[in-house]
């Protein structure tokens, strides 16, 4: 989708059927891939469909090829559905040193300070991007607050806000304002709606013309009554004053996530204002597997050899990849 001169394009997300928001964002100055990863997890008590695995497949083919494209990778922080972790892991990620080397080698990285406003987790897996990354990229600098000057092409990171509400152990995230002729776009990850009044403020000041926002995590029981109040409010408010708003991510997790967003359409289409799926931008069905995977399991029954590999031990599934036909694991620079 072009916003003006600037091109957007969802590489991965909920309504692609895996775990990412993965975006490449092109203006006539740079090239950018922001969070260039994709995850799946364990959910209703199941592992992961076979065919959410060829999704994640799919996606990290995508990653890969625009990882290739981009002048520059952003970091938002440090979750390994937004950037691949180093070590090896079948079970989720699809990740090895030689997919961590494929994405990163040679490029000039800008990611979220794995030092300051970070949990301890976030801290440990930065420490270890910024430790393994060094010696294959071109360059990597802190994010935060910062901005960056390219051509005509402006690229401005916001301070450290939550992820989520105020004061979340999960930590805090990265937003990126990217402007190019007076349009610009927001790139928004993991800020669940916002649940944040701050940072629904902030995203009000900065008045993007196009907003790609994480959605918030409706099927977590812990997410309150109030945070889901708070999201809808925010994500209504954001609906009618910004042209187009991509909403993805958590939200797609759970099955409900049409039933929740159709006030927010509504709200737009009142301010003749467009909400889409990062799917619906990209022209394609929306493909939510995670939320359909019981349904999936009953009517498109997984091998016995697959069945026999989710009941494995997990250090087995962390090494050994899942036995899926369609899967060619040595295009992703892993096993073959």
């Amino acid at each position: 989708m072009k916003i003006g001169s600037i091109e957007v394009t969802p590489v991965a997300a909920e309504s692609m059927g895996v775990r990412s928001l993965s975006t490449f964002i092109k203006t006539p100055d740079v090239s950018i891939l922001l969070d260039p990863s994709a995850a799946l997890a364990m959910r209703m008590s199941l592992e992961p469909h076979p065919q959410e695995y060829i999704a994640l497949y799919q996606a990290l083919i995508e990653i890969l090829e625009y990882s290739e494209r981009a002048d520059i990778i952003t970091i938002s922080h440090y979750h390994y559905d937004h950037v691949r972790p180093s070590l090896e892991n079948y079970r989720y990620n699809f990740s090895s040193p030689e997919n961590f080397q494929a994405t990163f080698r040679d490029k000039r990285i800008i990611a979220k300070d794995n030092r300051d406003n970070i949990n301890p987790s976030q801290r440990r897996r930065g420490y270890y991007f910024e430790k393994d990354v060094g010696d294959i990229a071109k360059s990597i600098s802190w994010a935060d607050g910062e901005t960056h000057q390219i051509g005509d092409t402006t690229i401005r990171f916001t301070e450290a806000i939550p992820h989520g509400p105020e004061g979340i152990f999960l930590g805090f995230v990265i937003s990126t304002l990217i402007e190019y002729d007076g349009q610009k776009v927001l790139f928004a990850p993991d800020v669940q709606g916002p649940v944040s009044r701050n940072t629904l403020s902030l995203f009000l000041s900065l008045a993007p013309d196009f907003l790609l926002v994480g959605g918030p995590p409706i099927y977590i029981n812990k997410f309150s009554k109030k945070d889901r109040r708070n999201a809808l409010f925010s994500a209504t408010t954001l609906a009618t004053s910004t042209n187009v708003m991509v909403i993805d991510h958590h939200l797609q997790r759970s099955k409900e996530w049409e039933k929740w967003l159709a006030p927010v359409m509504r709200a737009a289409r009142a301010a003749e204002n467009r909400v889409l799926t990062a799917a619906e931008v990209r022209g394609q069905d929306n493909r939510c597997l995670e939320a359909q995977r019981i349904q999936l399991y009953e009517i498109d029954p997984p091998s016995m050899d697959f069945i026999a590999w989710t009941d494995a031990t997990e250090k087995y599934k962390m090494t050994e990849p899942p036995p899926i036909p369609e899967i060619d694991y040595s295009k992703l620079g892993g096993t073959s």
